[in-house]
């Protein structure tokens, strides 16, 4: 379902299911730009961490606005549990929507007990629910080649192919690599494959990549001199933030897999984690603990928030202080 589909006839409740970091901010880009044409002028977002307040999410509910008629809601939901207290308080927006106000709850693919969950059931009854397929292997090439026209840019099956290979199945990194590369070949009716497997190469020297990648060895020197590439080389903080919670909420799910003794090939594959990969996530999950691996997560909440000018930045550049202790975190030893 596009999110286009959002209007004319706004639902009270949404429910936006995903395993691809990508595919969800497509959807809430568009549907946020829906919603504002609307009339929906106040949308605010919010990760539903340890500290969550579910209490507060009912009484928004039933206030009135300070600053528009209608408004918006959008609530992450990274473990895809969204516990008792959450899945009461879903149960009961559910069962008394308000007027002129919209809630999204935004978790992983759902699983099948999910699926048969009050809360799930209470929100398809009045709402929503809105499942993003994933981009399978045997697609990936023709998915890169409509995205790159969706961005000027002309590139054959090769170069698609190529570009399949080299971001290893990873949507976000596949776009990003052909945002560059339209930005370095605007105007050009077409871009060879020769040309593009040179610009890759030279723009490969540090990557968003190799940070995570090293984060997840625990290499705490590596990952701050990358880091420190990277934002001379003008890197955004949200595109490093994106990056982060993508590996972060993979490991989760690989550590509550790895507490219920049901860590299997089948996940690893759900998850998209090539074995070239596996030895990296296999590392953190010996060094980190579930509560570590809870905390960065809300490290991204924070800088998420940072960067939509939701939180106040004490000092300046605190979202890049904000992943330097986010990294000092991520590579810390029990």
């Amino acid at each position: 379902m596009l999110a286009a589909q959002i209007v004319p006839e706004t639902k009270p409740v949404y429910l936006l299911c995903s395993n691809e970091p990508l595919l969800l901010r497509d959807w809430l880009d568009e549907a946020r730009s829906l919603l504002r044409q609307a009339g929906f002028d106040e949308i605010s977002s919010y990760s539903s961490d340890t500290s969550f307040n579910w209490e507060e999410l009912l009484n928004q509910r039933n206030m009135m606005s300070l600053f528009s008629d209608k408004s918006c809601s959008i609530i992450s939901i990274n473990s895809g549990k969204p516990g008792q207290l959450g899945s009461k308080a879903i149960q009961s927006i559910c069962s008394d929507p308000p007027e002129d106000k919209v809630f999204i709850f935004v978790v992983p693919a759902l699983d099948r007990q999910s699926k048969n969950s009050a809360w799930a059931k209470a929100v398809k009854s009045v709402g929503v629910v809105v499942e993003l397929a994933p981009v399978y292997d045997n697609q990936l090439a023709d998915w890169i080649i409509q995205r790159a026209r969706l961005k000027s840019l002309t590139i054959d099956r090769q170069s698609a192919l190529f570009l399949a290979e080299r971001t290893e199945g990873n949507l976000l990194a596949a776009d990003q690599e052909l945002e560059k590369l339209s930005i370095r070949f605007s105007g050009e009716a077409a871009v060879d494959y020769e040309t593009i497997e040179s610009s890759v190469a030279q723009s490969a020297r540090y990557s968003h990549f190799l940070l995570v990648d090293a984060c997840l060895l625990g290499k705490r020197a590596r990952a701050l001199k990358i880091l420190k590439s990277l934002r001379a080389e003008g890197y955004a903080t949200a595109q490093l933030n994106w990056a982060f919670h993508a590996s972060l909420d993979q490991l989760d799910r690989l550590k509550q897999a790895q507490q219920r003794g049901t860590l299997n090939e089948k996940l690893w594959q759900q998850l998209r984690i090539w074995r070239n990969k596996q030895s990296l996530f296999q590392a953190a999950l010996q060094r980190l603990s579930a509560a570590q691996i809870e905390r960065l997560l809300q490290s991204c909440a924070t800088l998420d928030r940072l960067g939509k000018g939701q939180q106040d930045s004490e000092f300046p550049d605190q979202d890049w202080s904000q992943i330097e202790s986010l990294i000092v975190t991520f590579t810390a030893t029990k």
